[in-house]
């Protein structure tokens, strides 16, 4: 269970804060729930059932935890399917997986195409890169409060151990 004031991991909103846990009734049903604001964007308020079966919720991740994330960029990107459709159904798995590796290498595998077409004079198509950069302002975000960092520094040290690598 979370508290007032904990910073959480809640899906496609990314970080957000718990304000307050409540007793309210949706669609019937009385239920305690937390209300969360986004971390970027006080003005979006959610709600979560504090009792739910498939939870969206999830603790930060530790800074232990985000070096070893962070390593997943020296790793070779995976196989690129040359078919979009192939991607995107590759691309969702791996966003509802939550693992946080798997999506690191997730990242890893399109930065490293993109530089690739780069040095060709070429450009990511931009479903690729709509994607990218939606994970990825996640991913830095909640890297990014692991290391007291910022979002910008996080990925200035991914793109720097990728160009090493």
């Amino acid at each position: 269970m979370f508290s007032i004031g904990d910073k959480v991991f809640y899906g496609a909103h990314g970080v957000c804060i718990i304000d307050d846990i409540q007793e309210l009734t949706f669609s019937g049903q009385r239920k305690n729930y937390y209300i969360l604001h986004s971390y970027h964007d006080v003005s979006i308020k959610l709600y979560h059932p504090v009792e739910a079966k498939d939870s969206k919720l999830s603790p930060i991740t530790t800074k232990e935890a985000a070096q070893v994330i962070l390593e997943t960029f020296k790793n070779p990107p995976d196989v690129w399917h040359s078919r979009m459709n192939e991607r995107t159904q590759h691309y969702q798995k791996v966003i509802e997986s939550k693992n946080h590796i798997q999506i690191a290498q997730m990242i890893n595998t399109i930065i490293r195409k993109k530089l690739e077409l780069e040095k060709e004079d070429k450009t990511l198509p931009s479903q690729d890169l709509q994607m990218l950069e939606q994970v990825t302002s996640l991913f830095s975000e909640e890297l990014a409060l692991s290391f007291n960092l910022t979002a910008k520094q996080v990925m200035d040290k991914v793109e720097k151990i990728i160009l090493a690598n």
